[in-house]
């Protein structure tokens, strides 16, 4: 063999060596750059930032937990732990998440506190702007929202008002929970006494709550003013019972004794100087006619009676004198109202 293919072979022996040392160097930096991929976390949050499922939160102030997919938080693996996560959702999505005992029945969200006065569950919607619900609740099977409280079951300390929004109940409602109250399509409000048995409480359809008050003048046909003079057959006079006035003059002395929405009224009516018999209907103010007398009377003697009547929308009655020959004073009292 000659000096150079000596030094050729020498040479060529090098190179091969030296590429399987390159060839074993990029595998090993390949599996290298592989395994720093697999090995590899995020950075951790700061404040305000975003918290990635992986990394340590090191922020102290509130962080967003983002991402598309559903997740899930176990709090433990005993029967009774409960597990609550707050989610706020970027557009018009749900401000609070339920989670709830996978094995059994459990509760979409679970509060307690121990400290006087305070809330187990508070739910706040802050959007100035926006409409929204602080905490809603859907369950298939049992209660939508269930409260249990020393004091009270459920709180409303905001506007004090509790909206019953769905009218899917039938007039009357059909079955029923005692304890239950419900709102019919009319917008009539219910309450289930007995199972299956209920009792209207109120509705457009009804007179509202009894106000009894003292008793007070609204009316005298001897007086100056609103309307003064007697009474005869075939006539009516309108009738305000808003205010209440002074005997003799008529003026007004107290003012919305009967106030603005009333419905109906508790009166008492007398006719006092009858020069013969007739009788009187004291009827709603825009009443066109009368079918039922309210007051009987033969004459020469003063004589009352009490009833209840329908206002109308100005808070007006409306009196009518029968057909008799006796006319007479009439003077009207007003004893309570319902609203």
């Amino acid at each position: 063999m000659s000096e150079n293919s000596e030094v050729e072979e020498v040479a060529e022996a090098v190179e091969t060596s030296r590429r399987h040392l390159l060839g074993k160097g990029a595998l090993a930096a390949a599996a290298a750059a592989v395994a720093g991929v697999a090995i590899a976390r995020p950075a951790a949050a700061a404040n305000g930032g975003n918290m990635l499922i992986g990394s340590s939160n090191t922020g102290t102030a509130t962080t967003l937990l983002s991402g598309g997919s559903t997740l899930r938080v176990l709090s433990g693996t005993s029967s009774g732990n409960n597990s609550i996560i707050g989610v706020q959702s970027v557009s018009g999505g749900n401000a609070i998440l339920g989670v709830y005992d996978g094995t059994g029945a459990g509760y979409g969200i679970k509060g307690s506190t121990s400290s006087s006065g305070a809330a187990g569950v508070y739910g706040e919607h802050w959007g100035s702007s926006l409409s929204g619900n602080g905490v809603v609740g859907t369950s298939v099977l049992g209660y939508g929202v269930a409260g249990s409280g020393s004091q009270a079951d459920l709180l409303a300390y905001g506007s004090g008002k509790i909206l019953l929004s769905a009218a899917g109940a039938a007039n009357p409602p059909v079955g029923g929970v005692i304890g239950t109250i419900a709102r019919d399509g009319a917008g009539n409000l219910w309450y289930c006494h007995t199972a299956g048995q209920w009792r209207k409480l109120t509705g457009a359809g009804t007179s509202g709550s009894f106000h009894a008050i003292a008793p007070v003048r609204v009316y005298d046909s001897r007086a100056a003013a609103p309307a003064q003079g007697v009474m005869t057959a075939n006539t009516s006079r309108v009738v305000s019972v808003k205010d209440g006035r002074a005997p003799g003059t008529g003026a007004v002395t107290a003012a919305n004794v009967v106030p603005a929405g009333a419905t109906a009224v508790t009166f008492n009516v007398t006719v006092t100087g009858a020069a013969g018999p007739n009788y009187l209907s004291v009827v709603p103010g825009d009443a066109a006619g009368f079918t039922t007398s309210s007051l009987n009377w033969n004459g020469g003697y003063d004589i009352a009676n009490a009833s209840v009547v329908k206002l109308d929308g100005s808070r007006q009655v409306k009196i009518f004198m029968g057909d008799q020959g006796g006319n007479a004073h009439v003077i009207l009292d007003i004893t309570g109202y319902y609203l």
